[in-house]
């Protein structure tokens, strides 16, 4: 059965707005667009409910901007359909820890995308059972973020610092990482 899905909409503008899906572990092909359609909340909510299963819960970037960001209307329609939403925003407050239990988190992003990490981890006891689709650009989202640990705890590097040194929004990657930290919670 689909496990969660999640969304990682790009407003219309340059960057192609993402769709991730897992059963589990496994991770399906993720699903891509560009174009103005992307601006539109009611489209975007089409497309996820075209491509859902098994009443699989959707999470959606609601991060980038004042109110939910460009998801804001995306979970609004979603939850007019009586979908399961789960708004995601990196910048909330993370009462989470790593795997050992040594350190904290700056904020939700970072514990998704360290999270990921550790489930991604081949020496964890039984492997991972993490299956990514083969995506080069996806491989690059994933290896692009830096990281430093500070008082507040394990901060990831900003995604608009990532954009500026990639030249492009690591959105596969945070679709992918999205659907597991809160897909888990769901």
């Amino acid at each position: 059965a689909m496990t969660a899905m999640a969304f990682e909409p790009a407003g219309g503008g340059r960057d192609s707005a993402e769709l991730a899906f897992r059963h589990g572990g496994w991770f399906g092909r993720l699903i891509s667009e560009q174009s103005k359609n992307t601006a539109d909340g009611s489209l975007a909510a089409a497309k996820i409910i075209q491509h859902r299963r098994d009443n699989a819960p959707v999470v959606v970037d609601a991060g980038g901007g004042a109110g939910h960001g460009f998801g804001g209307t995306t979970i609004m329609r979603l939850r007019d359909n009586g979908i399961a939403v789960l708004p995601f925003n990196g910048a909330n407050t993370s009462s989470g820890r790593t795997k050992d239990g040594q350190l904290r988190f700056a904020n939700l992003r970072a514990e998704a995308w360290w999270k990921f990490r550790e489930e991604l981890d081949p020496d964890q006891e039984g492997g991972s059972v993490i299956a990514l689709p083969p995506d080069p650009e996806l491989r690059a989202d994933l290896a692009a973020p830096t990281y430093e640990v500070m008082a507040r705890g394990v901060l990831v590097e900003d995604k608009g610092q990532i954009r500026k040194r990639i030249g492009r929004s690591p959105g596969k990657g945070d679709a992918v990482v999205m659907c597991l930290s809160h897909g888990n919670r769901a």
